[in-house]
C-alpha cells in the first residue's frame, strides 16, 4: 500500500513538475466548467492567482463579446478540439488565445483537459499579411518578386493585366524573357548588373507584352533579407510610363522639328550643323550649307491666303528631302526659308550636284487644292573649311552666297566662294556646249598602243576620246566626261566611239595582223542602256570583225550596284567573245570579290603602281603579287603608264603580259598610228 501511494506522489510530482515548467496554460475543469487545475503559466497569462482560478469557472474567463459556443465546443471531442476564443484578463484587458479541449477521466471522475496559448501577436501578424496582400494584390501598379538569380517567383493583378502574362504563365521564368530583342545587353548592364553586386536599381526599362508590343515603366528593384542579412528575394514595383514618354517625345519633338512641315527647326538644325562639322573636322571631309529661298513666296501668301501658302510650304519640304541622301539633314529656319546640311564630302563639288536637283524639282508645277502653282527657290552655298569653320560663320556665308544668287537673277544657285563660283560658270559652259557637239564633229577618237612585252610588237590599242570645242579649246575627258554620263549623253558618244575604233580596227586588222584588237572604255551609264549588247553585235557584224576583237575596259563604278542584270549583261557579252578587262585594278576596295564574281579576261593594273616600280620596294610586291594572282585565276595583265626601259624589264620579268605608256606611243590619231604600224611591221 505504501509503494503505491510512493508511485501516486511520485506520479503526482512528475504532472506537476511537467504543468509548472511549461509556458502554455494547461487546466482542468469539470463538466460544469469549474477549474480543478491550474497550473503557473495560465495564472501569469490570466492575472489571478491560483487559489482564486480555482474558485472559478472557464465561464468567468471568457470576454464579453465572445459567445459560450466555442467554450462548450472545447469540451466537446476526445480527440481535443482547438478553437479561437477572446479571454478577458483580471485587469480587464482582451486577448485572443488559442484553447485545445479533450475529455479524460481522472480518478474515475469526468474532466475536460484544457491548453491555452495566447496568439495575439501571431494573430496582428497575420492580419498585417493579409492586409499587404490585398495591398499588393489590389495595387494599381505592377509587383513582381523574383530569386537572387532574377527568376519570376510572384507577379500581382496589376502586371498580369498590363502585361496580358499570368502568374503560371511567367512562373519559374528568368526576368529577361520580359525583354524586347535588341536590349538584352542593356538589360544585364543595367537591372541585371545591379543585382549581381545586391545593390538597389532604378530607371526606366522596355518591357515586351505577350501580345508582342512593348512598353515604358519606370521600375525600383530593392533587395529583401533574412534575420542573417543575406538578400532572399528581388521586390519589383513597376509604373507603366508609356503615357508620360509619349507626352515627353511629344514636347520634345515639338522643341525640335517646325511643328507645319515636320523638318528640324532652327535649333535642332544648327545643333546638326555643328555635329556635322565636328564629323568632317574628325574625318578629314568637306561639308556643305546649302541656304534656300523660295522666289516671291510673300506674293502666295498676300493673294492666295496663308492656308494656301502653308500647304505649298508643306509640298515644298517634301520635294527638299526627296533629293537628299539618307543621312542628310533638310531643316526650316522659319518662314520660307530651308537649309540642307551635307556631310561627307570628298568633293565640295558634290553640293553643286545637290543644287541642281533641288532647283530642278521646284521647275515642276505644285499642285495644290486642285491649282498648279509655279514656284522657283534660289539657292546660297557655303563649303567648310573654306568659307568658314563654325556653325554660325557657315551659315552667314550660305546666306551671303543666296543672296548673291538673287541678284543673279534668282531660280539658280551661287557658291561663296569665287574659286567655287568659277568652277560653277565652267560646269555651265559644258553642259551648253557638249550638247549638239557630236553632231557638230567635235569629238574625235585617238589611240594608244598596247604592246606585247616579250616581244615589244603592238598587238592592239586603246580607243579615246577627245573633245575639240571652239569656245572652250581642248576639253580633257575627266571634265566632260562626268558631264556626259549626267546628262545621259555618254550613250550616244559612247556608241559613237565604239563604231569609230571598230571601223579602224577592221582596216588595220586586215592591213596588219587579223589578232589586232581594240579596247573600249565603258561607263556605269552605258552599261545601264538596255540595248548596248544588240549595238556591239550588230556593229562587230557590220565590219565582218569577231567578238574577241573588242575588250570592253570598266571599272568597279559598273559593279558597284550589284544588279542582276550587269551579270546578265556580262554572260550575254561573253556569249558575243567580247573580252572584258578590269581597268584601274588597285585604286578600288573590293577589287577582288569582283574578280571572283564575275568572269574577266584581263586586269589593267594602274599606272600610279608602275611609276614607281623601279625605286619602290612597295610597290614591286604589289605589282608582283597582282601578276601572280592574275595568273593563278587564268587571266592576262596589262600594266599602263610604262614610260622607261627599266620599267619593262621588270615587268618582263614578272611575266606581265601586255603593256601601254609613252615607252611605246602616246595617244595618236588615226593616220600617226598607221604609220606607226607599219614602221613595226616592216622592224
Amino acid at each position: 500500500m505504501a509503494l503505491l501511494e510512493e508511485q501516486a506522489e511520485h506520479k503526482e510530482g512528475m504532472f506537476r513538475a511537467i504543468t509548472d515548467q511549461s509556458t502554455e496554460g494547461i487546466t482542468l475543469a469539470d463538466t460544469a466548467g469549474n477549474y480543478t487545475f491550474v497550473n503557473p503559466a495560465f495564472c501569469s497569462m490570466m492575472g489571478y492567482s491560483e487559489p482564486e482560478l480555482l474558485q472559478m469557472s472557464v465561464f468567468d474567463m471568457k470576454a464579453p463579446e465572445q459567445d459560450h459556443t466555442s467554450f462548450d465546443r472545447t469540451k466537446s471531442s476526445r480527440e481535443g478540439l482547438s478553437v479561437e476564443v477572446l479571454l478577458q484578463r483580471k485587469d480587464g484587458s482582451v486577448f485572443v488565445s488559442e484553447v485545445i479541449g479533450q475529455n479524460v477521466i481522472i480518478n474515475g471522475s469526468a474532466q475536460v483537459l484544457g491548453t491555452v496559448r495566447d496568439i495575439s501577436d501571431y494573430v496582428k501578424t497575420e492580419g498585417k499579411i493579409r492586409t499587404l496582400s490585398q495591398a499588393v494584390e489590389q495595387s494599381p501598379v505592377s509587383i513582381m518578386i523574383l530569386s537572387v538569380a532574377g527568376v519570376i517567383k510572384y507577379v500581382n493583378r496589376a502586371f498580369e493585366r498590363i502585361t496580358g502574362y499570368k502568374l503560371a504563365e511567367v512562373e519559374h521564368e528568368n526576368i529577361d524573357v520580359l525583354i524586347p530583342d535588341g536590349l538584352l545587353e542593356d538589360f544585364q548592364g543595367g537591372l541585371a548588373r545591379s543585382m549581381e553586386k545586391g545593390e538597389i536599381w532604378e530607371g526606366e526599362m522596355l518591357i515586351r507584352k505577350k501580345a508582342g508590343e512593348s512598353f515604358w515603366e519606370y521600375a525600383h528593384f530593392s533587395p529583401v533579407r533574412d534575420e542573417y542579412n543575406k538578400i532572399i528575394h528581388y521586390l519589383g514595383v513597376k509604373e507603366d510610363i508609356s503615357l508620360r514618354k509619349e507626352h515627353e517625345e511629344k514636347i520634345l519633338h515639338q522643341a525640335h522639328f517646325d511643328v507645319l512641315t515636320n523638318l528640324p527647326n532652327r535649333f535642332l538644325s544648327l545643333d546638326r550643323l555643328s555635329h556635322m562639322l565636328s564629323e568632317a573636322v574628325r574625318n578629314n571631309e568637306s561639308a556643305a550649307l546649302l541656304f534656300i529661298d523660295l522666289d516671291d513666296f510673300k506674293k502666295v501668301n498676300d493673294s492666295l491666303g496663308h492656308e494656301m501658302g502653308d500647304k505649298l510650304l508643306i509640298e515644298a519640304a517634301a520635294r527638299l528631302k526627296s533629293e537628299v541622301r539618307e543621312g542628310d539633314t533638310v531643316g526650316r529656319l522659319g518662314g520660307d526659308e530651308f537649309i540642307v546640311l551635307l556631310g561627307g564630302l570628298q568633293n565640295p563639288t558634290n553640293a553643286q550636284l545637290t543644287a541642281e536637283n533641288l532647283l530642278g524639282r521646284f521647275r515642276d508645277a505644285f499642285r495644290v487644292d486642285g491649282r498648279e502653282l509655279m514656284m522657283t527657290a534660289t539657292v546660297g552655298i557655303a563649303v567648310y573649311p573654306g568659307d568658314g569653320d563654325s556653325a554660325s560663320e557657315l551659315l552667314r556665308s550660305a546666306d551671303a552666297a543666296m543672296y548673291h544668287a538673287k541678284e543673279l537673277g534668282r531660280n539658280t544657285y551661287s557658291f561663296f566662294t569665287e574659286d567655287m563660283n568659277k568652277q560653277v560658270t565652267r560646269r555651265l559652259s559644258l553642259e551648253e556646249q557638249i550638247h549638239g557637239a557630236l553632231d557638230r564633229g567635235e569629238f574625235e577618237v585617238i589611240y594608244q598602243p598596247q604592246v606585247d612585252v616579250g616581244s615589244s610588237q603592238i598587238i592592239g590599242v586603246e580607243a579615246l576620246l577627245r573633245w575639240h570645242n571652239p569656245a572652250l579649246g581642248n576639253v580633257p575627258p575627266d571634265e566632260f566626261i562626268p558631264v556626259a554620263e549626267q546628262t545621259g549623253l555618254i550613250v550616244s558618244i559612247g556608241q559613237f566611239v565604239l563604231a569609230e575604233a571598230l571601223r579602224n580596227a577592221a582596216y588595220w586588222q586586215e592591213h596588219f595582223s587579223r589578232e589586232f584588237r581594240m579596247a573600249v572604255n565603258f561607263s556605269p551609264r552605258q552599261f545601264r542602256d538596255p540595248n548596248l549588247v544588240a549595238f556591239i553585235k550588230r556593229t562587230v557584224d557590220e565590219y565582218g570583225l569577231s567578238g574577241k576583237t573588242l575588250e570592253l575596259e570598266i571599272t568597279e563604278g559598273v559593279l558597284m550596284s550589284g544588279q542582276r542584270y550587269i551579270y546578265d549583261i556580262f554572260e550575254a557579252l561573253k556569249g558575243l567573245g567580247v573580252c572584258i578587262s578590269m581597268d584601274d585594278f588597285g585604286t578600288g576596295y573590293s577589287s577582288l570579290s569582283y574578280l571572283r564574281n564575275y568572269s574577266f579576261d584581263l586586269l589593267k593594273i594602274d599606272r600610279s603602281f608602275i611609276s614607281d616600280i623601279t625605286v619602290d620596294p612597295a610597290d614591286r610586291e604589289l605589282i608582283k603579287a597582282a601578276v601572280a594572282m592574275a595568273h593563278s585565276l587564268h587571266l592576262k595583265v596589262v600594266a599602263e603608264g610604262v614610260e622607261t626601259e627599266a620599267q619593262l624589264e621588270y615587268l618582263k620579268e614578272l611575266r606581265c603580259d601586255y603593256a601601254q605608256g609613252y615607252l611605246f606611243g602616246k595617244p595618236m590619231a588615226v593616220d600617226d598610228l598607221t604609220q606607226l604600224l607599219m614602221l613595226n611591221k616592216s622592224m
